[in-house]
């Protein structure tokens, strides 16, 4: 029987269209002569075409994007908990998963019309020389950019440089070895580089968003990156990488690129914010308000917002928050501090003992406060309500407090490195403003091993009149605190970027909080690019697509999709130039990294946050330490780390540990992930119709 109309080749020629408005189709029925290309209107439309297919990738649930984020140690699974994203989320998805399918068969479909413009957008004395240079260029580097995709998800993938022809017996192709389709990829970047305009303007509507020269020197450089490492494992393609990466760096002028300042701006859904964004080289563009069928909106905001496919992983909570009971134990000895023993009064400099590392600046001094908070810097105190206090603040119990009549103590003991600090409100008045009876005990502890804080209560009788009880922290970015509405072992940690919770009204007997640095977390405190990718009020949500322009809908929006942008280029660039070695290299690459944390982690905002020093290194193997967690600060949650975890050889223990430490079990519970893993299984239904594919090991 003839497999022409299951093999999913066939069905790419019949879907084969053109279009007449920029990413818009407009059906001519199938390609299949050059009679059809007369005019440079119908060479762009084919071309658009091409574009039209990808469109999928960031408007229709973006398999390419969350699915490679899903497997990463970057998110985790959230929303409804359907099997196929299970299997994502577990790494145990095979060949009949849909995802996979979709990601492969997107991708191909998009190559045929590539192929079909490049077989019929020739000589031609109807189209002008200028518009075929353009458009065949573009076509070769939307070839590559598919295939460059398909040769690292799946490996040797089957090679089609010409539309799918049933007569051309070319349906059912075998794999071809991924040298070959990298030395492919490689040649049709070179072309298109040679013949692409320098860049775009954004505001040119028609032309934002198409492929440019920066674009395809970007996509090479990352090509040559990528055969460096796994599975290729060119070394002599790290300087290659890094020459044409300089290409870029060098003249940044001329390719309208540069670093934005303003990390926020650089996924704004603002048209003036986004026309005046020098990041972009590469980018799904989008237009709120269009038709659906025209496909020029993404839907970014209803991936990660709305529905919530994905959620960032426990790598990027600064602070792990746990309630409990324990038994209260009352200071004996220590030093008194008079000063505190009053009705809002706050100490002078007092010493913690040790250096203690809070919010990513460490400390040997502190502020007592009577209204139950102990501050790192010297502060007036603040009363009754202290609930918008921008200082580094530790507060187990902030409100209008009276010390009067009660001690104030602390006391530092143990040997380094495992001193601890205590501070106690002893026989403290929870009731603003008055000398009532004595109804509260309470204490912070500093640890100097860990950075852990504890906050312990001896609730001695009710509180009376609390209206603005607060207990929690601030560091350097964000508040955290606990919120209930009675006595409770029930209480619940909430971020914001603005307040404190205000609503405690008691405690069980011996109830403490534990607050303890994430040994697994990724950003530093001061370091703005964590608060615009995720919702810090809400740590189950990526917002960095967050469309803040039409808040009215999740399914239109104007957030751009980039691909490539130019923090990627100086990254890429620094880490070939890292492995390359040798000190003046690395000396370069440690510029790329500190330009990006410049612009990126300046002082911006109100509170204003300090800026983030630059680095330094002492050996290869601690810069590259530094290149690759700046990827991973940087370019979160944008489709990258993936493919970096594959490269650099690293994915198997990453993911079983990050498995591990997100859901709590043993890491031999994930002893089934192996290598085979950097590899997708080759769809089932493409297995069954064409006999000349050979699975991926381990489907």
């Amino acid at each position: 029987m003839k497999k022409s109309n299951i093999y999913f080749l066939l069905v790419l020629v019949l879907l084969t269209s053109s279009c007449k408005k920029f990413l818009t189709e407009d059906p001519k029925g199938l390609i299949t002569n050059s009679n059809f290309y007369q005019t440079d209107a119908d060479a762009i439309a084919a071309v658009n075409g091409v574009y039209q297919a990808m469109r999928v990738d960031v408007s229709n649930g973006i398999p390419p994007i969350y699915m490679v984020e899903i497997i990463s140690d970057d998110g985790a699974l959230t929303g409804t908990a359907l099997g196929e994203r299970l299997e994502l989320e577990n790494v145990v998805y095979n060949s009949q998963h849909s995802y996979p399918k979709q990601v492969w068969t997107n991708a191909y479909r998009a190559i045929d019309r590539a192929n079909n413009v490049l077989l019929y957008v020739y000589d031609s004395t109807k189209i002008k020389p200028a518009i075929i240079k353009r458009v065949r260029a573009e076509a070769k580097f939307l070839r590559a950019f598919n295939y460059f995709r398909l040769v690292q998800l799946y490996g040797d993938v089957p090679l089609m440089l010409e539309p799918a022809d049933i007569s051309k017996n070319n349906l059912l192709p075998a794999r071809a070895p991924s040298k070959e389709v990298y030395n492919t990829i490689i040649e049709d970047l070179k072309e298109a580089e040679t013949n692409l305009d320098d860049f775009y303007d954004y505001g040119n509507v028609q032309n934002g968003g198409r492929a440019t020269k920066v674009a395809a020197k970007s996509l090479l450089g990352k090509v040559y990156l990528t055969m460096a490492g796994f599975p290729i494992n060119d070394a002599s393609k790290f300087q290659l990488a890094a020459d044409k990466l300089k290409e870029i760096v060098d003249n940044k002028t001329l390719y309208n690129v540069d670093l934005n300042t303003n990390y926020a701006n650089i996924f704004s859904a603002a048209v003036a914010t986004k026309a005046a964004d020098r990041e972009r080289i590469f980018y799904s563009r989008g237009t709120a308000g269009l038709a659906a069928e025209l496909a020029g909106f993404t839907r970014m905001k209803w991936t990660y917002v709305q529905f919530g496919y994905v959620k960032p992983s426990t790598d990027f909570i600064n602070y792990n928050f746990t309630a409990g009971t324990t038994t209260y134990v009352p200071l004996t000895t220590g030093t008194n501090v008079a000063a505190v023993q009053t009705d809002d009064a706050i100490s002078g400099a007092l010493p913690i003992g040790f250096n203690f590392n809070y919010g990513g600046v460490n400390y040997n001094n502190f502020y007592m406060s009577s209204n139950g908070f102990i501050s790192f810097i010297n502060r007036v105190n603040t009363a009754p309500n202290i609930s918008t206090v921008t200082d580094p603040v530790v507060g187990p119990l902030m409100d209008n407090l009276n010390g009067t009549g009660g001690v104030a103590t602390y006391s530092t003991i143990g040997t380094a490195p495992n001193r601890v600090l205590t501070v106690e409100w002893k026989n403290w008045t929870w009731r603003a403003g008055t000398t009532a009876s004595k109804n509260i005990n309470f204490q912070v502890k500093l640890y100097e091993a860990d950075g852990k804080m504890e906050m312990l209560y001896d609730q001695i009788s009710p509180a009376v009149n609390t209206p603005a009880t607060a207990v929690g922290i601030r560091t350097p970015t964000f508040y955290v605190s606990i919120r209930n509405t009675a006595t409770a072992p029930a209480f619940t940690w909430v971020q914001s970027n603005s307040t404190y919770s205000a609503s405690v009204a008691g405690f069980q007997p011996g109830q403490i909080f534990t607050i303890a640095p994430n040994p697994n977390g990724i950003f530093e405190f001061a370091d703005p690019r964590r608060n615009v990718s995720i919702n810090i009020a809400n740590f189950g949500q990526i917002v960095k697509y967050n469309d803040q322009v039409n808040t009215a809908t999740f399914n239109d929006n104007a957030d751009d999709f980039h691909w490539i942008r130019y923090s990627d280029v100086l990254l890429m660039y620094a880490e070939a130039l890292m492995e390359i070695g040798g000190s003046a290299n690395m000396d370069i690459a440690l510029a790329q990294i500190n330009a990006i944390r410049r612009a990126h982690g300046g002082t911006i905002g109100t509170p204003a946050v300090q800026a983030l020093p630059d680095y330094t290194y002492s050996n290869q193997a601690d810069l590259r330490a530094k290149v690759r967690l700046e990827r991973r600060r940087e370019l979160l949650f944008e489709g990258h780390r993936w493919y970096d975890l594959k490269r650099w050889n690293i994915m198997v223990d990453n993911i079983k540990n990050h498995l591990a430490s997100q859901y709590a079990k043993p890491i031999s519970d994930y002893a089934y992930i192996t290598p085979n893993i950097m590899f997708l299984p080759i769809p089932y239904s493409d297995m069954l119709n064409n006999p000349n594919l050979v699975q991926n090991p381990g489907y």
